[in-house]
């Protein structure tokens, strides 16, 4: 019975370190890829500018790839704390999005943070999650912006 139970034990330690590896390696991925991108294209925003029903004002930068495919829409919330998300985008896909929550008056002054890496919907990093921004919400939230590009 003991040799059963460390038998289960092991196995179950090999498989969360095997998905804990290929989760690390996944989110290492997708870092190369905004890196990467980031500082080999050369992007044009469309920019989008508005106000909300509290009248708090916004601002949501579009920025497309050279064949015209979304890399990341940057949505920033001006209140008196600001809000900007940024997700990033490869294949139509949702593959990480990066909130952060700054004071208004002193952008140096982060209060809130996270980021998030998806593959596949599936959120990689589950064990850095906040609670004030659920990535389940987000991703919903990411993929809503996607499909509501302006074209050119």
């Amino acid at each position: 019975m003991m040799k059963k139970i460390i038998t289960t034990f092991l196995l179950l330690f090999a498989i969360a370190a095997t998905f804990a590896q290929n989760s690390h390696e996944d989110i290492q991925t997708i870092q190369n890829y905004i890196q990467k991108t980031s500082q080999n294209e050369w992007f044009d925003p469309i920019n989008k500018k508005g106000s909300l029903s509290n009248d708090a004002t916004y601002d949501t930068a579009y920025y497309l790839l050279s064949n015209d495919s979304v890399f990341s829409i940057i949505h920033t919330v001006y209140e008196k704390h600001t809000l900007q998300k940024v997700f990033y985008y490869k294949e139509g896909a949702l593959i990480a999005c990066i909130v952060e929550e700054t004071d208004a008056n002193n952008a140096n002054r982060l209060l809130q943070y996270a980021d998030y890496f998806f593959k596949d919907g599936a959120l990689l990093n589950t064990g850095d999650e906040k609670q004030a921004f659920p990535a389940a919400a987000l991703y919903t939230e990411g993929m809503e912006k996607l499909q509501n590009v302006p074209v050119n």
